[in-house]
């Protein structure tokens, strides 16, 4: 299966001007139980420079910086930007988030300024990931650290596999898709460990983490379920059937888990990698 040779939904920085505070709301979640593991493996000393790569609402960065790290967190997306600066101001002192509009595949900063970088689900979605990485080991200090983290064990997402269920259960077998999502190019580790070494990092561990995407009820996600670009863009296309299969979905998982909170799994590679001396 072939990437699109055309720029995904979820890589179109103004698709996400849309879905802030659904994202938030529905899947920072997630993706903070990722960043925290991410983070507690960089181990940042107190005053460390961090720069958050593909920030998205900023929840990863807000860690951090409750942490006591310096962050200047970057997303394409205007909207999401806006809304970091509005959440950083709650932070006590409020000025350890900066938050700025970047293109992560052309930083507009100096090289080698930060003591680490993260990004989750973030410089993995970019049409040029390994531009993303050069430019994240450019602005990284000599010694200093990455922590990257990248969808892997596709099948064991849930949420996906549950909704693909819904749809065969409604419209019966399906083909496989004409292309692959963006985020999965590097779902397998060596792939992913590649993106590292040409941008001339050394990396110190790959882990797999397995995290438990707690939501309200089954209807509540199905409610929500268009949280982002790629998201919008699968259930649109699903038309007339797509109340059927949302039924389906939720009567499939409320079989399982019953009516109240679910926990759907999800599995994803962190990486760490540190810029040589």
């Amino acid at each position: 299966m072939k990437l699109s040779a055309e720029p995904q939904p979820d890589q179109q920085p103004n698709r996400w001007n849309d879905h802030v505070a659904v994202y938030e709301a529905v899947f920072e979640p997630l993706t903070n139980a990722f960043g925290r593991c991410a983070l507690e493996k960089l181990d940042l000393k107190a005053g460390a420079r961090l720069i958050d790569i593909g920030a998205g609402s900023g929840g990863v960065a807000l860690m951090a910086a409750r942490n006591g790290a310096d962050v200047l967190a970057i997303d394409a997306s205007h909207a999401m930007i806006a809304r970091i600066r509005q959440r950083a101001n709650s932070l006590q002192p409020p000025n350890r988030i900066r938050a700025e509009v970047m293109d992560g595949m052309a930083l507009t900063l100096s090289d080698a300024c930060f003591d680490a970088a993260v990004s989750v689900f973030g410089v993995i979605l970019f049409p040029d990931a390994e531009l993303g990485m050069r430019e994240i080991a450019r602005v990284l200090k000599p010694g200093g650290r990455a922590a990257v983290v990248t969808w892997t064990q596709i099948e064991r997402y849930e949420l996906a596999s549950r909704l693909m269920a819904a749809i065969a259960a409604v419209r019966g077998p399906q083909p496989p898709p004409a292309s692959m999502p963006a985020q999965l190019r590097f779902r397998d580790e060596p792939t992913f460990r590649n993106l590292f070494v040409q941008a001339g990092l050394t990396i110190d561990d790959i882990v797999v983490l397995q995290e438990k995407w707690r939501l309200p009820s089954a209807q509540w996600i199905a409610d929500r379920i268009a949280f982002a670009p790629g998201m919008t863009a699968w259930v649109g296309a699903l038309g007339a059937d797509r109340a059927a299969i949302l039924d389906a979905f939720v009567t499939a998982i409320e079989r399982d888990y019953g009516c109240g909170e679910i926990a759907l799994s999800a599995v994803a590679h962190t990486a760490i990698a540190q810029k040589p001396s």
